[in-house]
Formats: C-alpha cells, structure tokens, sequence
C-alpha cells in the first residue's frame, strides 16, 4: 500500500506541475512574441519483484515506483505574423531573436517586436529595453535621428532614417532549439557556454508583430487529458487509504 500510495502522490504531484504550465500557456495565447512552454513525464526507478515477500509468477518482474517532471522546453517554432501598421512593430520571419539592452545594462534575447521610439529617438518596448542596432559611419542613437515617421527596416535588417542608412538590426540565435533560459516578459538570456551566432536567412517585417505560437485548441485537448490523469491518481490515493482502513479494522477485532 506505501508503495500505491508513494505512486499516486507522484502522479498527482506532476500532473499538477503540467497543469500550472498549460495554465500559463493559455493565459499567455495573446502575448505577443510568446513561446509555449511543454513539459514531459519521466520514469523513476523501477522496482523489482523477485524476492522472497513478493510470490510472483515471472523472473525479473518490476513496478514503477513513480513519475516526475522533466525539464520545461520552450517551444521555438515560429507563431504567425499579424499586420499592425505600425512601424516600429517588428517581426521575425524565420529563427533568431532581438537582441535589446537591458536598464542593468547586460543583454537579453527576444522574439517580442512591439517597440517604440522615445523621447531620446531610441526604439525600446514597454519596459524600457532598448533595441540593439549595429550602427554604421560612427552614428548611435544620439545622431542617428530616428523618428516615428522616417524609420523605416528592410527585409534585410537596414535601419534607414529617410533615405539615410544608419545601421542594422542583427537576429541572433544558438546552437541548439534549447540554448536560451526565459526570465520574463518573453525575454530570454543565453545558457551558461552557449555561443550565439548571426542569422543571415531570416527576414524582418516592418509593420507586423508575432503572436505567441499557443494553439488554445491543443492546451484544452491536453488539459482535460490531464485533468483525468489527477483524478485517477487521487483515486488510487482513496483506494490505497480504504484498504489501510479494512486493514486496521481487522486488527482491532
């Protein structure tokens, strides 16, 4: 019974972790730039059955003896492109990420285009990041003189202010498709070790933005699959506790 018991808390315990992530997926289905988070279940270790307390038909039988969480994985895969008119909304098409400057001054990855150009002429998104641009002819943002209506970006990335070029925005991505860490705000800092590389292959859009890649449909099909897994857990959990009840009642007669 410790061990039916120790299983279904296991179960119980990891389906409640993939529920919290499907829950933070579907409520982030209409961020802009966000990328869905998926969880798989591991194994742990087996237990064998050949021993003396334990009569058994087969050699080499085992159990299970529970289930755990894996790693979350964040889930890359492009998310469609929306119009929006606007023209310091930027968007991916392809693999990468923006690169922006933080206000502690180190850097983070991004797939969120919805900038804005401030005060000082430099485009930064709703908290105050700053898009890194790699600025030509000795210009930075100071002398570039970028305004809401001369900016403009070609496919290729080429900043111009009217018809004078200024810089380029860089699309940077790693190695592998789990290279980056999330710390909030659909930003993301590379792994410890993990070089970052320039995209040459992606195209950025003027006047898009990206969705998040959440299929609603997808996390309802996985959250009620989940659900059911909870409740068949508990389930064992009421069982295991009845049969100590039967249990103790046979003793105390």
């Amino acid at each position: 019974m410790y061990g039916m018991m120790n299983v279904s808390k296991s179960g119980m315990s990891s389906n409640q972790n993939k529920l919290n992530v499907i829950s933070n997926n579907m409520v982030n289905a209409t961020t802009t730039g966000y990328k869905r988070l998926e969880v798989e279940f591991q194994d742990l270790v087996r237990e064998s059955l050949n021993r003396d307390s334990y009569p058994v038909n087969k050699p080499n039988t085992d159990i299970g003896s529970g289930v755990r969480c894996g790693n979350e994985i964040r889930n890359t895969m492009q998310g469609s492109l929306k119009q929006s008119g606007i023209k310091t909304d930027l968007a991916i098409d392809g693999e990468g990420f923006f690169r922006v400057m933080r206000p502690n001054n180190t850097y983070a990855y991004t797939r969120n285009g919805e900038f804005a150009i401030d005060a000082s002429g430099k485009l930064v998104d709703d908290s105050g990041n700053v898009l890194d641009i790699q600025f030509y002819n000795n210009n930075s943002y100071e002398t570039a003189g970028l305004t809401n209506e001369n900016f403009t970006v070609d496919k290729m990335g080429q900043v111009y202010a009217g018809d004078k070029l200024v810089g380029k925005i860089n699309v940077y991505t790693g190695s592998g498709d789990n290279d980056f860490l999330s710390v909030g705000d659909s930003l993301f800092v590379p792994k410890d070790g993990v070089n970052l590389n320039l995209v040459n292959d992606s195209s950025i859009m003027q006047g898009y933005k990206e969705m998040s890649n959440v299929n609603l449909g997808q996390e309802m099909t996985d959250l009620i699959s989940v659900q059911r897994a909870f409740q068949l857990n508990s389930r064992g959990m009421t069982v295991a506790d009845d049969m100590w009840s039967m249990i103790n009642n046979l003793q105390s007669r």
